[in-house]
């Protein structure tokens, strides 16, 4: 039995209605436009031997908008980790905390190199880091040195 699939507009009750669940802003432009693409992907991938089209379309759209809202979720855990503490007093671009978080993000530090740079970023020292990770100062050192590397290559120049 094959179950025909309708054009996107026939949708949208079902997408809005996805939408007022996740109790997303309106506008919905942005939304929208993922939503399409998501269908074009649905109408792609669909066998309509396991479900109806709308089924398996709401269930990808709403496993999109919710692996979208963890994501958010978990960025603002972060914007709020860093704002926590007081900025230093320089104007330094490196202080700026939605530098540090793109950095913490997108530089590709390992574990290791992100307890030592949210360490460090809170102002412990080596001998405190030593104590609290149980590292030694040495590895402590050299990892900051990775961070150094890395943050440099994930700037602008």
């Amino acid at each position: 039995m094959k179950d025909h699939i309708l054009d996107f507009p026939a949708y949208q009750r079902l997408i809005h209605s996805c939408l007022l669940r996740w109790k997303l802003p309106e506008p919905y432009e942005d939304c929208l436009q993922e939503s399409y693409l998501i269908y074009v992907r649905c109408v792609e991938k669909y066998d309509s031997e396991r479900s109806k089209f709308s089924t398996f379309f709401i269930q990808t759209l709403y496993r999109h908008f919710q692996t979208m809202n963890r994501k958010n979720h978990q960025n603002r855990k972060a914007i709020q980790l860093f704002s926590i503490h007081q900025k230093p007093h320089e104007k330094d671009p490196l202080h700026e905390p939605l530098l540090l978080l793109d950095i913490y993000h997108y530089s590709s530090l390992t574990y290791m190199e992100r307890v030592i740079f949210e360490k460090s970023y809170t102002g412990y020292t080596v001998n405190q880091m030593k104590l609290l990770i149980g590292k030694s100062p040495s590895t402590i050192l050299r990892a900051r040195r990775q961070i150094r590397r890395k943050v440099v290559d994930c700037l602008p120049t």
